[in-house]
């Protein structure tokens, strides 16, 4: 008697797109996630499911809903299917990890089956758990067939031990486009046949995450360049010249002048920002460390207190339309979360087309108009916490 569990990855979330360590970090699906959730579903609406089991994280979550409503069938949460533990790691931009944690992350870079953040768990460990996971599940459900959403890592460690190879081979099986498919069966002594792996030909090119962050292929790195966020010290004047300069460029590309910008009250207002949280301004950084963007929020805003207010957002000209924008939205979200923050809101000025697209492109709604000494914005907002 064979039973078949088919091991899903979760649709797009925001770890993918803003290229932050999100492991067990539950972090919220994009807009491109509920593009392909109908694929996905419809790849399976013939397949004879006896049920559907998912990680308790959010985006393996509403994954496994896509998948068990046309069937009529409930989602068994299960924390054991949880993605790799990255302990220390959560929630930091993957390229902050050779500046903050640098023999660390070499090991993970060369060694990933052996290497685990600090105070997490190794690609392997993840991979045991998942399968030993897995295995109770398929107990449950002797010859029938079940689906299981769950996470890329834990995916990679698990497949490395159902193929039963050494753990140095696991760059062969490469990383799953997002709603990737495994389709493994189990037979009554508990061996595995892996019949395919990370088969995502249900999702059009236009909505592959792989192709929309330049991944080439399933052992590539992203094409387009990764930051990683330091402090700016509104109390060092190379750090106030830079702050302001790119605020001039947000007014001259908003409103066509810097004419109402005052550098001295801007200052004032980032080290108060800062009080409430040192990373309430950053520079957007690139390995090398030049500043090519700035993170502005308004931390000390307070009038709608569920709500987080973005001061300004900024990527130099020559890296617009690199792949940052999804970058810097993801530190703001990071720092609004981590303050108990609900949604994010922006105010955009009428005629700024590009950043009204900007907004539109992740998410936004617009919800009510603001006026100043600028003239006419619309206050565009996206929810961020996590039910």
């Amino acid at each position: 008697m064979r039973t078949t569990v088919y091991i899903i990855r979760h649709a797009e979330a925001e770890g993918n797109v803003y290229r932050r360590c999100h492991g067990q970090y539950n972090a919220l699906l994009t807009t491109r996630a509920y593009k392909q959730l109908p694929y996905l579903a419809k790849r399976f609406e013939n397949v004879p499911l006896a049920a559907v089991y998912s990680s308790d994280l959010f985006r393996a979550r509403v994954t496994a809903q896509a998948v068990a409503e046309p069937h009529h069938l409930s989602v068994e949460t299960r924390p054991v299917l949880r993605e790799i533990d990255m302990g220390d790691w959560e929630d930091i931009p993957w390229a902050e990890l050779p500046h903050t944690w640098p023999e660390q992350y070499a090991l993970w870079c060369a060694r990933p089956w052996e290497a685990a953040p600090p105070h997490g768990e190794t690609v392997m460990q993840a991979g045991q758990r998942m399968l030993d996971g897995v295995r109770a599940i398929v107990r449950e459900n002797e010859g029938k067939e079940v689906a299981v959403v769950t996470h890329g890592s834990a995916i990679r460690g698990m497949l490395t031990i159902a193929h039963g190879f050494a753990p140095e081979p696991m760059g062969e099986i490469g990383w799953g486009d997002n709603t990737c498919v495994a389709k493994l069966e189990f037979d009554e002594n508990g061996n595995i046949d892996v019949v395919y792996e990370n088969d995502a030909s249900h999702l059009p090119q236009e909505y592959s995450t792989f192709a929309s962050i330049g991944w080439t292929n399933t052992k590539g790195i992203p094409a387009s360049p990764q930051i990683w966020f330091r402090r700016a010290d509104p109390k060092n004047p190379q750090d106030v010249d830079k702050i302001v300069g790119f605020m001039r460029e947000l007014h001259k590309n908003a409103y066509g002048t810097d004419a109402n910008l005052d550098p001295d009250a801007l200052i004032r207002d980032v080290e108060r920002a800062q009080k409430v949280s040192p990373r309430a301004c950053t520079f957007g950084c690139l390995e090398s460390g030049e500043e090519v963007a700035l993170v502005y929020l308004k931390t000390w805003w307070e009038e709608q207190p569920e709500i987080g207010l973005v001061g300004g957002f900024c990527i130099a000209g020559d890296y617009r339309g690199c792949g940052l924008s999804g970058q810097i939205l993801g530190q703001a979200i990071s720092v609004y979360r981590a303050l108990g923050k609900r949604e994010l809101c922006a105010r955009v000025a009428e005629k700024n087309m590009r950043a009204q697209g900007f907004y539109h492109k992740f998410g936004f709604l617009q919800r009510g108009e603001y006026r100043d000494e600028n003239g006419l914005h619309y206050q565009m907002v996206k929810p961020i916490s996590v039910e």
